[in-house]
């Protein structure tokens, strides 16, 4: 995913504040009806923006992978968008397979 983080408190979830993984837990629970968790690769400041962040969460939903980018991207704020989707395995650890954080 990628993002502008100019009106975020970082991407951490974070009490009374609007972060990037409080807007994404939102999307997938409007698109899925789940209430999932997501991990991310590596964690941003506030008003730091990302491109090519990998994030990955849990889900029981069987969407088509481009109907969940659509639908995230439909739920996601303007400045926040989903660019690609995979499905993994369960032993994946997003912030473990990481290649860089840059």
């Amino acid at each position: 995913m990628e993002y502008d983080g100019t009106h975020y408190h970082g991407f951490q979830l974070q009490a009374n504040s609007v972060t990037i993984q409080g807007e994404t837990e939102k999307a997938i629970g409007k698109l899925t009806g789940e209430r999932c968790r997501v991990m991310a690769a590596s964690r941003t400041d506030a008003g730091v923006h990302a491109k090519g962040q990998t994030v990955s969460f849990r889900t029981g939903s069987y969407l088509p992978l481009r109907a969940f980018i659509n639908g995230l991207n439909y739920y996601l704020p303007g400045d926040i968008a989903v660019k690609a989707a995979h499905r993994v395995e369960d032993s994946f650890d997003v912030r473990r397979n990481a290649l860089s954080r840059d």
